[in-house]
């Protein structure tokens, strides 16, 4: 054997050995790209050549497109190449290897800077069709030949095989990842009813999961019919698309969608008519449209984009993606409007029971702004209308205004009544919105000049109706143009009938009580029934516990027994000098005079007056039932002050420790009355069972331990613009502190 003929065959057993580690390398990998890559690279090795590419046949269109290159100008990778076009172009019209000693001799090279390369082009065959392409070339002096063809060929038949299990692997993951997807999916709807956050984990799920370059639901406009709005994104519509994006259905695959009900699909987006590029955005070849219906109506349109080819199992996995989603949307605007109405009956209890407790025209409004306006972010004004004796509008007053930078404010700014076109809707019971005063034909002069001055241009006014009269308005406004929608009026129209029946009856209340000698005996009313609660309430109260323990005690021990008696007739005693003071005061403006004889029973308030406020209180706790607890008052640094000032201490003393005494069960009780520089205070701390503060002054039916008692002690208070405190908590005791500033701003002598 001649040398050179030795030299070849090591050569050929040198390649051939190559070629195999290189089929065992490219049979242990599975992603496409990087086997593809590998494959190009390892190709040029083999065959001695300084660069390379390799292709894939697009499945839909006759183009190959290169996936892989190896030391190639940057921009061949991704290139697509027709019929005829370049050295993939002409592979793919013969289907058969291509030799040429120049690149140059091809009619229509695509890589001008190498037209003297010599290169090899091969086609890569699975079960006879072409699944894709070889470029290899080479600078000179090399050239291919025969031989390079044959080693390139059975590189190809394993690369073929490579690339097949390469793919049936992708297909494979992304079918898992489609039933990931679809599972995700699942536990998305199942973990949330708030639409917002659902859409956007379902969508943000899809386009990470099945690895498009962007997702995105569109909802059909309420007020649009042929609008549709992106409530959510992911990838490049989150990134280039602006925030409050809308599209109509007459625009793009999207719009294709919505109008024809029924998926639309497209692999060659870039020639499709019908696509609408997002700017910015590039590379796109996929898009699929999912229309989004539940029960034949069309909620909106999923919609996904992919730089990859998608396949018909792509547009079957999303069309079961966009029914989970219609059944998703469904239920959460159902949740949603369950909500609403919840809060709507929450908002109707509320503004009721506050407005209920208003005591004036005022004080309604003040509550109505303070529980609604507050919850909005608009300019909230109430107005209300003078009336002459035939029962036509003469005045238009600004009773209150609420506004985010100033807060509350109580006005009476009247302005004249003048009829315009607003006012047949306003008088039917009908919202009028205006996005834009100064754009709206319906607008007065007048109403857009006040508009313009406050420069707020968009407005709504909402009707107050009592027995179909048009009393006044709820007026809204805005300082920028400003579609109003049905979710920003309805707190305000819900309530508007309570406003105005609130309203109407403190003005109808208002006629009843025009007297002062009718407010006198309203307030008189009050006094006598705190007296009546804080003196003989107690003192019977007091009674009925003795008499109820009189007839076990005198069975027992008679002396007990008789102790007892002692007991009631002393507190009978006090109750009727009690109610006889009482009676004295209804008759009389004048003091009652005190008793001079010794032994005479002396009522709480006329001890109070001869004695002062420490020794009233130690009679009064030695009054106390057999049973009570022990007691320790503490007045080192008290001094006196004057009858009315100690009287309401003294009230309130007795308030808190017939409450000790009733429902306590305490062991202990320490009073404590002390001056401070500002203040005279008084407290009351028991070690008793302890309560529901918030509940006892609630003084609901059925609330034993609030009620009457609790909110005389604070009107008492109050009238010396004193604050009492009720400190307790079950099975921790009961701290009641009263504070009263000093008369005439310091001690008294």
């Amino acid at each position: 054997m001649s040398t050179l003929n030795q030299a070849e065959l090591e050569k050929i057993l040198r390649q051939q050995e190559t070629l195999r580690q290189i089929i065992e390398s490219i049979s242990s990998e599975l992603e496409l790209r990087p086997l593809l890559t590998s494959i190009v690279q390892h190709a040029c090795e083999l065959l001695a050549a300084d660069r390379g590419t390799i292709g894939l046949v697009d499945e839909a269109r006759p183009v190959i497109r290169t996936e892989a290159v190896y030391r190639m100008p940057p921009d061949e990778l991704g290139a697509e190449m027709g019929v005829g076009v370049g050295l993939a172009g002409q592979v793919l019209a013969s289907q058969e290897p291509l030799i040429l000693n120049h690149y140059g001799e091809l009619n229509n090279p695509t890589q001008e800077e190498l037209v003297q390369d010599a290169v090899i082009g091969l086609p890569i065959f699975w079960r006879d069709r072409m699944i894709g392409f070889f470029g290899i070339g080479a600078a000179p002096p090399r050239i291919f030949n025969e031989q390079d063809v044959e080693l390139l060929t059975q590189l190809a038949r394993h690369a073929g095989i490579a690339i097949e299990n390469a793919r049936l692997f992708a297909a494979e993951r992304r079918r898992a990842a489609r039933q990931a997807t679809l599972n995700r999916i699942g536990e998305i709807i199942a973990s949330t009813l708030d639409l917002e956050e659902l859409l956007q984990s379902a969508i943000t799920a899809v386009r990470e999961q099945l690895h498009f370059a962007d997702a995105g639901v569109l909802l059909k406009d309420d007020a649009d019919a042929e609008m549709l709005i992106l409530v959510a994104r992911s990838g490049i519509y989150a990134e280039l698309l602006p925030e409050e994006y809308r599209q109509s259905i007459h625009q793009g695959i999207i719009g294709a969608t919505a109008r024809a009900r029924r998926p639309v699909f497209t692999q060659d987006a870039v020639n499709d008519p019908r696509y609408l590029p997002v700017p910015g955005a590039e590379g796109i070849r996929s898009v699929i449209g999912i229309p989004i219906i539940v029960s034949d109506q069309l909620l909106g349109v999923l919609n996904v984009e992919s730089s990859e080819l998608l396949a018909q199992d792509d547009v079957d996995l999303l069309q079961i993606v966009g029914d989970q989603l219609g059944v998703a949307i469904v239920n959460a605007r159902l949740f949603d409007q369950t909500q609403r109405n919840l809060a709507e009956t929450q908002l109707l209890y509320e503004t009721s029971r506050r407005i209920t407790n208003a005591f004036d025209v005022g004080d309604v409004i003040e509550a109505y702004l303070q529980l609604v306006a507050v919850r909005g972010r608009y300019v909230c004004n109430v107005a209300l209308y003078d009336f002459d004796d035939f029962g036509e509008r003469t005045a238009v007053i600004i009773r209150g205004l609420w506004s985010p930078e100033e807060g509350l404010q109580l006005l009476q700014h009247h302005f004249p009544y003048s009829k315009d076109a607003l006012d047949p809707m306003l008088d039917a019971g009908q919202t009028v919105t205006m996005a834009n005063v100064h754009e709206d034909p319906r607008a007065s002069e007048i109403l857009r000049q006040m508009q313009a001055e406050v420069g707020r241009p968009a407005l709504a006014m909402i009707p107050l109706i009592v027995r179909r009269q048009r009393i006044g308005l709820v007026i809204l406004s805005y300082s920028a143009v400003y579609e109003w929608s049905a979710s920003d009026l309805w707190p305000y129209q819900v309530t508007a009938a309570q406003l105005a029946t609130a309203i109407d009856t403190r003005q109808q209340q208002l006629l009843l009580v025009q007297s002062g000698q009718e407010m006198a005996v309203l307030h008189e009313r009050q006094r006598l029934a705190r007296e009546l609660h804080d003196s003989v309430t107690q003192l019977v109260f007091s009674i009925t516990l003795v008499a109820q323990s009189l007839a076990p005690a005198w069975h027992r021990d008679p002396a007990e027994g008789k102790k007892r008696v002692d007991r009631l007739l002393e507190l009978s005693q006090g109750a009727l000098a009690e109610m006889r003071t009482l009676l004295f005061e209804l008759r009389s403006t004048e003091l009652p005079p005190l008793p001079t004889e010794t032994g005479v029973r002396l009522p709480g308030v006329a001890r109070l007056r001869r004695d002062g406020l420490v020794k009233a209180l130690e009679k009064y706790i030695g009054l106390l039932v057999h049973n009570a607890p022990a007691i320790e008052l503490q007045a080192d640094t008290y001094r006196p002050h004057s009858l009315e000032y100690e009287v309401t201490l003294f009230r309130i003393a007795q308030e808190a420790l017939n409450n000790v005494v009733k429902y306590a069960q305490a062991t202990e009780v320490q009073i404590r009355l002390y001056e401070e520089a500002d203040s005279v205070c008084l407290v009351v701390i028991d070690n008793g069972v302890g309560f529901d503060v918030a509940q006892a002054q609630d003084g609901r039916s059925g609330n034993k331990k609030g009620g009457f008692g609790l909110h005389t002690m604070q009107e008492r208070a109050q009238a010396h613009k004193g604050q009492v405190t009720i400190r307790s908590a079950s099975g921790q005791g009961t701290a009641v502190t009263v504070c009263l500033p000093q008369e005439n701003g310091g001690h008294s002598a």
